[in-house]
């Protein structure tokens, strides 16, 4: 589900969020970042996507380079083989993005979606929950990873979808960090997406 950070045209580390930055726009939406303390983004032109993450309170190397234990994110998926006008294929779109490579030992612990409308198409919101085996600094782990967001075609390509979400990972059995504070900035910064007409 989380793209890797090398790609053409991409910045190549993560820079800080400030209190007073401008929203992030880029050819097919714009977002607010979050506010907050220790937010830092990463920004990738091509398909167009954003992500922030939360250095703060805690930094985990993960597999696959990821630095993180909260993350909002914001971005563009193309589906040219996909009829993404009804609600339900846009519902089969989002679970191939979701399971579309699932570890053999992935366990998938919880989905669910409802339809919306907003800025004049059709959406997704959705949860969804799962648990990865994983190796980190030579000892098996498992991860968990709970997930909220919105899928929605983009007004003008019917065969792009604008997503947001945001994700805390944690080890298995450990409490959740989710507070209404972190949940506060995440969901403003998603509210705040706007899709942009020119794309």
């Amino acid at each position: 589900m989380l793209p890797g950070l090398q790609a053409a045209h991409a910045r190549s580390s993560l820079e800080e969020v400030t209190a007073d930055m401008a929203p992030i726009t880029t050819s097919a939406f714009s977002v607010v970042p979050p506010k907050g303390e220790h937010w830092v983004y990463f920004q990738r032109a091509t398909p167009p996507y954003v992500t922030f993450r939360k250095q703060d309170p805690l930094m985990q190397r993960l597999p696959g380079g990821e630095h993180l234990a909260f993350l909002v994110e914001v971005r563009v998926e193309h589906f040219p083989d996909r009829d993404l006008t009804s609600d339900e294929g846009l519902e089969e779109a989002l679970k191939s993005t979701l399971y579309g490579m699932p570890g053999d030992l992935r366990q998938i612990g919880m989905f669910r979606a409802e339809s919306f409308a907003w800025q004049g198409t059709g959406c997704l919101s959705y949860i969804v929950t799962r648990r990865d085996p994983v190796t980190l600094d030579g000892a098996q782990i498992v991860l968990e990873f709970s997930t909220e967001g919105f899928f929605c075609r983009h007004p003008l390509d019917r065969r792009r979808v604008v997503s947001g979400l945001f994700q805390e990972r944690r080890l298995a059995g450990t409490p959740s960090r989710l507070d209404d504070v972190l949940r506060d900035e995440a969901q403003r910064a998603l509210q705040s997406v706007r899709f942009l007409p020119e794309y």
